[in-house]
């Protein structure tokens, strides 16, 4: 996860969901260039993680219903996480496959209605009678319109899957996210090394612009509260 993190100088919102020794893992993390991108934080309100401004930034200079969202949302049985406000088309996790849920969530959205035609990244966790489960979710821009896609997510101890928003280039206009999500390795041991790592990851080359915002986690651990952890730049 660290080397992937590190040759992306800007990969928009990105998702990790995967498991770490004995725990399921979801993490997350922001990253923006404009003013009001960067004037957010993550704040834990009860089973919810929201994106938020830090002042007026974003209601005076960006726009509030992009900007400002919940990000991750704890449920009984299981997590879901996203870069936007699509995350409220779940209002629960049902006991099926969690790549079958997204999909019906998720089918009618569409990709953010911003310059760059940002996708939108969702992905959840789901406790079922076969195990858990877990998938993960983009809707992006295509040449005929708007390519859903949708894939699960291998549980394997030390392993997950990554998805972004955009491609990690500094470039204008921004590439959107291309292909399936990335294998990475999580050998953390709990949330607060695992966002550790991944801001610290994250860290700009000396003397260019900090484009961090914040990046959260959640370890989920068998019959015990799950594990939170969050940083953010401001």
């Amino acid at each position: 996860m660290i080397n992937l993190l590190k040759s992306f100088r800007y990969p928009g919102r990105f998702l990790i969901i995967g498991r770490d020794r004995d725990a399921y893992v979801v993490l997350y993390g922001a990253t923006g260039r404009s003013p009001s991108s960067l004037a957010r934080r993550f704040v834990l309100q009860g089973n919810a993680i929201y994106m938020g401004g830090i002042d007026d930034t974003v209601k005076n200079q960006g726009n509030p219903e992009l900007l400002e969202y919940p990000a991750l949302q704890i449920f009984e049985n299981g997590i879901a996480v996203a870069n936007g406000r699509q995350i409220e088309n779940i209002t629960s996790l049902q006991n099926r496959e969690a790549k079958k849920q997204l999909s019906y969530a998720l089918s009618s959205e569409a990709y953010e209605p911003d310059e760059y035609r940002t996708p939108r990244i969702t992905g959840c966790l789901v406790a079922t009678d076969r195990g858990m489960d877990a998938a993960i979710h983009i809707v992006r821009s295509a040449s005929d319109g708007i390519d859903h896609s949708s894939w699960t997510v291998p549980l394997v101890s030390g392993e997950g899957r990554y998805i972004s928003t955009y491609t990690g280039e500094d470039i204008k206009p921004t590439p959107s996210f291309r292909g399936d999500p990335l294998p990475v390795t999580l050998q953390f041991g709990s949330a607060k090394k695992a966002v550790k790592a991944a801001f610290d990851a994250l860290k700009p080359p000396r003397g260019q612009m900090d484009y961090r915002v914040g990046c959260f986690a959640v370890y989920l651990h068998e019959g015990v509260d799950p594990d939170i952890a969050i940083l953010n730049r401001q």
